[in-house]
C-alpha cells in the first residue's frame, strides 16, 4: 500500500513514504519522523530563547554605561561561562575612554588586586618544589633586603614582632601589617596627585611605609586577627624574587602566563605585553586613573589582562594545572575576616551569587574573578568606574541569573 503522511513541521510538507506491505514498518518510519521533528522544533524554541537572553544580558549592560556621569561609566566586559555544557557569554560595551573608539571582548584592564592569586599561586608552586614552606617565618628570605629594615617591620606596642611573620600570614592578610593605602589613604593620594608620573619600586614603596611611620602601627601581633594589606604581598613579591633568582614579572610569566598562552597579561610598568593591548581606561570617581602611573601596585595589583585571559587562568587554577590538590585546598580554605567583609583563604576569597559559592578576587578598579567549583561556573568581569552610581553585587547577580536562566 501507499502511504502518505502529514508532516508536523513548520511547512506542512506532505511526506511520501513509499511502497510497503507491512503496517508496522510504516508506522515505525512515521515515528522517527516524528520524533526528529520535535527535535528540531525544540531546538528553534531553545536556541531563540539563548539568544533572547543573550540579549537581555547586553542590553542591562549597555542600560549601566553612562559616560556623562561624575563617576563616569565608559565600559563593561562581562565573562561568565559554564564548564558543564559549555555555555559562554563574553561580550564588552562602551568605549575605552571618553573620546576612543568602542571597546570589544578582547580589550584588557588592570586586574589591581586580583594579581594576589597568581603571587599565591607561585608560592604554593615554591612549596611543592620545597623550597619553602608556608609555616617558614619570612626572616629567612627577608632579612638580607637592607631597605626592609627587617627587624623594625612590625613594633606593637614597643615590641618587635617581625621575626614571628610566617609566609601563611602573608598569604592570608594576618601578619598584622598595616597598609599604605588604607591606612594612609589621604597621604598617599596626596602624594600621587603631586607627582602622577613617578615611577616606584618595592624599594620606594617600603620607603613610604617608614615614612608613613606604619611599622609602629600594625594592627595586632602576627597571627591575631585579619587586616588586608598590600605591604603582605609586596613581601611576598620579594621572596619570589629571591627563590627565583629572577624578576617578579618573569616568574609570573614562566610559570603562569606562558604555560596558559595568556598572550594579552602582562605586569604594567615591569614588562612590555607581547603582543598588541587595547586598554580601557579606569576610573575611581572622576579621576581616570590610567593617566597615573600606578607601579606602585606591582606584586599586590600590578598586572593588566582581559576575561578571557582570567578565565584561562582561573579553570587552570581549579583544575590543578598550576598547583596540585592539596595546595588547592589550602588555598581555599577560608575564614572569617571581620563584619560584612567575605572569607579569605590564602589569596582568595570566598564570594556568594545567587547561592554559587566562587573563589577568587577583587581588584580595586571594580573588577573580579573567580570560578565556582560546585557549578563549574567561570566570572570575570570589569566595569570601568570603582564608584558606580548602581549596586555592582546586585548587577552582577542580576547578570548572572539572566546567564542561567538560558541554559
Amino acid at each position: 500500500m501507499i502511504i502518505l503522511h502529514q508532516d508536523l513541521g513548520l511547512n506542512g510538507c506532505i511526506i511520501f513514504l513509499g511502497k510497503t506491505n507491512n503496517y508496522n514498518e510504516v508506522m515505525l518510519e512515521n515515528n522517527k519522523i516524528l520524533k526528529v521533528k520535535i527535535r528540531v522544533i525544540c531546538l528553534l524554541f531553545f536556541s531563540n530563547l539563548v539568544i533572547g537572553q543573550t540579549d537581555s544580558i547586553s542590553q542591562r549592560i549597555v542600560s549601566k554605561i553612562n559616560p556623562h556621569s561624575e563617576a563616569p561609566v565608559h565600559s563593561i566586559l562581562l565573562y561568565l561561562k559554564n564548564e558543564n555544557n559549555g555555555a559562554i557569554y563574553n561580550e564588552g560595551f562602551g568605549t575605552a575612554s571618553k573620546l576612543s573608539d568602542a571597546v570589544t571582548k578582547q580589550s584588557a584592564f588592570k586586574i589591581a588586586s586580583s594579581t594576589k592569586l597568581f603571587v599565591a599561586t607561585i608560592i604554593l608552586q615554591l612549596e611543592e618544589e620545597g623550597k619553602l614552606s608556608l609555616n617558614d617565618t619570612i626572616s629567612n628570605y627577608l632579612n638580607a633586603i637592607d631597605y626592609l629594615d627587617f627587624n623594625n617591620l612590625h613594633i606593637k606596642d614597643g615590641i618587635k614582632y617581625s621575626q614571628e611573620i610566617t609566609i601563611e600570614q602573608l598569604l592570608a592578610h594576618r601578619s598584622g601589617l598595616a597598609d599604605i593605602f588604607t591606612d594612609r589613604e589621604d597621604e598617599f593620594f596626596e602624594l600621587l596627585s603631586q607627582n602622577p608620573d613617578k615611577d616606584y619600586t618595592p624599594e620606594s614603596i617600603m620607603e613610604l611605609y617608614y615614612q608613613f611611620n606604619l611599622n609602629k602601627e600594625p594592627k595586632f601581633k602576627p597571627g591575631q586577627g585579619w587586616h588586608y594589606s598590600d605591604i603582605n604581598y609586596l613581601l611576598l613579591g620579594l621572596i619570589i624574587e629571591q627563590l627565583d633568582t629572577s624578576k617578579l614579572a618573569q616568574s609570573i610569566r614562566n610559570r603562569i602566563l606562558q604555560p596558559l598562552e595568556m598572550k594579552h597579561t602582562f605586569f604594567e610598568y615591569y614588562e612590555n605585553p607581547i603582543a598588541e593591548i587595547n586598554m580601557i581606561h579606569q576610573y575611581v570617581g572622576a579621576i581616570n586613573f590610567s593617566k597615573l602611573n600606578t607601579s606602585f601596585d606591582w606584586a599586590g595589583g600590578g598586572l593588566v589582562s582581559t576575561n578571557s585571559d582570567l578565565a584561562l587562568f582561573i579553570k587552570a587554577l581549579f583544575n590543578y594545572k598550576l598547583i596540585n590538590k592539596e595546595s588547592l585546598a589550602k588555598m581555599t580554605a577560608v575564614k572569617n575576616t571581620k563584619d560584612n567583609e567575605s572569607r579569605y583563604g590564602l589569596g582568595v576569597y570566598e564570594f556568594n551569587i545567587n547561592g554559587n559559592i566562587y573563589y577568587g578576587h577583587f581588584g580595586f578598579y571594580n573588577t573580579f574573578i573567580g570560578y565556582c567549583p560546585a557549578s563549574k561556573l567561570v566570572l570575570s568581569y570589569s566595569i570601568s568606574q570603582t564608584n558606580p552610581d548602581f549596586n555592582t553585587y546586585g548587577f552582577v547577580s542580576e547578570l548572572s541569573i539572566l546567564f542561567a536562566n538560558k541554559q
